[in-house]
Parts: C-alpha cells; sequence; structure tokens
C-alpha cells in the first residue's frame, strides 16, 4: 500500500474514532489472517450492494470492524459481524461503540459462518475470509436459510478457485466482476 493510502485510512480511522488498520494472525482453522481493505474500496463495494433501507448486511470474517463501521454509517435495518476469533471480535466491539456517525444499529458476534443463522440476511460482505471449500459450506448454508429469497454478495480478492466455487451454485448469478486497488471484486445476486 502506498504512503498516501496508508494516511488516508489512517486519516478515516481518526474521523470515525476507530483503529481497524493492520494485520491480524489468527489461529483460525482453514481462515485467513484478518487485513483491512482501502477505505475507498470498501465504500465502492458497498455502493455496487446499493444497500437499502431494509437490508440485513453481514461481514463475514468482520476482523477489526472497519467494513461493519462504514456500512453503520448508512441507513440499513441492521449490520452485523461475523468471526471466529474471539480477540478479534472484542476489538472490531471496541470499535463499533467508538465509532462516530453510525445511523444503524450493529451487532458483532463470534459466530462460524457455516452454521451462522442467514435467514434475515440480504446481502453479505466477504473480503477472502476462508479456503474455497469453506465458501461452497457457507454459499449451502445460506441458501438453505433463504430458500427463494432475495439474496447479493459482494466478494473481495476472488481468486479463480472461489469463482468456480460460486459457478457451482446455480442459485447465484454474478452481475460484475472489477479490479479494484489490485483486487478483484466480484457481485453475486440471487437469479
Amino acid at each position: 500500500m502506498q504512503i498516501m493510502e496508508r494516511l488516508r485510512n489512517l486519516g478515516y480511522d481518526a474521523l470515525l474514532h476507530v483503529d481497524t488498520h493492520g494485520i491480524v494472525q489468527t489461529n483460525i482453522p482453514d481462515g485467513c489472517h484478518a487485513a483491512s481493505v482501502d477505505y475507498a474500496i470498501v465504500g465502492d463495494v458497498l455502493d455496487d450492494l446499493d444497500l437499502r433501507p431494509d437490508d440485513v448486511l453481514v461481514d463475514i470474517g468482520c476482523g477489526k470492524g472497519r467494513v461493519i463501521c462504514l456500512a453503520a454509517r448508512r441507513r440499513v435495518a441492521r449490520v452485523v459481524g461475523i468471526d471466529l476469533s474471539p480477540e478479534i471480535v472484542d476489538v472490531a466491539l471496541d470499535n463499533v461503540e467508538r465509532m462516530r456517525g453510525a445511523r444503524s444499529p450493529v451487532d458483532v458476534l463470534v459466530a462460524d459462518a457455516v452454521t451462522y443463522d442467514y435467514r434475515d440476511v440480504t446481502c453479505a460482505y466477504l473480503f477472502n475470509p476462508f479456503e474455497h471449500f469453506v465458501l461452497d459450506r457457507v454459499l449451502t448454508k445460506i441458501r438453505a436459510d433463504r430458500p427463494d429469497a432475495p439474496f447479493r454478495c459482494a466478494f473481495v480478492n476472488l481468486s479463480d478457485v472461489q469463482r468456480l466455487t460460486f459457478a457451482q451454485h446455480d442459485w447465484l448469478r454474478q452481475t460484475d466482476e472489477r479490479v479494484l486497488g489490485g483486487m478483484t471484486v466480484a457481485r453475486y445476486e440471487t437469479r
């Protein structure tokens, strides 16, 4: 990340009164480290999700809470951050409590994305939170919880194997794919 991007992100953290920068290693099996996407990219991805006042957005693998804090500044029914790491969830909770400018309620939970109850979730944000075989199980669970209900999601830092995983779920269709900040961002929604 270039120095100007780092400074901009630190500025956004200061404006929101949060601390979401940096990379945190996790001990989560089949998980990845917790890292933050540039605020500008998160804003673009949230715009692409076309969030509405009745939406419930879940950030799967919420890390320190950058996405949930930024999403909570929009008018939605609720924002939820889930992560397997209690330590990271504590940091995200602290950020949510200190955040300035929230317009929507936020919940942050220690939860397994494979077993989480998605019945009221209308959209999801994922920043490459786990391996493709876990993604497959999560998408299967979302479909089981929301049969015939509208759903949309954005996946940041999509790889070829994850693209193939999404393709195996014919209840979803890809509506957009582009490169933002060197990362492939794909948007999916129900058919």
